[in-house]
């Protein structure tokens, strides 16, 4: 299955290394044109300033939850694909309106159908 790799993807975590993996693995399957942020309050601005087809949060972030992230993906109508370690689901006080979960650690290929999942089934945002 390929994609359009036009989507526009924000991706929130605050591991440098692993954001900028999550970053290459999104070019790299041409899911999209993925844009890291490393932390929720920046992620925030960039929900508020820009437009993004598809959200990819780290449910944890130096030990908080990421509830203003998914708040304001959800004031937007964007999906979200959330990364869980199995143990912080329970430390989220907000669950997004339309989303997925994937359970750490996940391949490649886990992460790259779950957004695939998530792209085909919401409405091609308009430019």
């Amino acid at each position: 299955m390929s994609l359009v790799s036009h989507h526009d993807i924000l991706v929130l975590e605050d591991d440098m290394t692993l954001g900028q993996l999550l970053c290459d693995m999104i070019r790299i399957y041409r899911i999209g044109q993925p844009q890291l942020s490393l932390s929720e309050v920046d992620c925030c601005q960039m929900l508020e300033g820009q437009s993004f087809d598809i959200c990819l949060f780290a449910i944890k972030l130096r030990g908080k939850a990421c509830d203003a992230a998914i708040t304001a993906a959800n004031a937007r109508g964007i999906p979200v694909l959330l990364l869980s370690d199995g143990e912080d689901r329970d430390a989220l006080s907000v669950y997004p309106d339309r989303g997925m979960l994937v359970q750490k650690p996940a391949s490649e290929d886990d992460i790259r159908m779950a957004m695939e999942q998530l792209l085909l089934r919401e409405p091609a945002r308009q430019a």
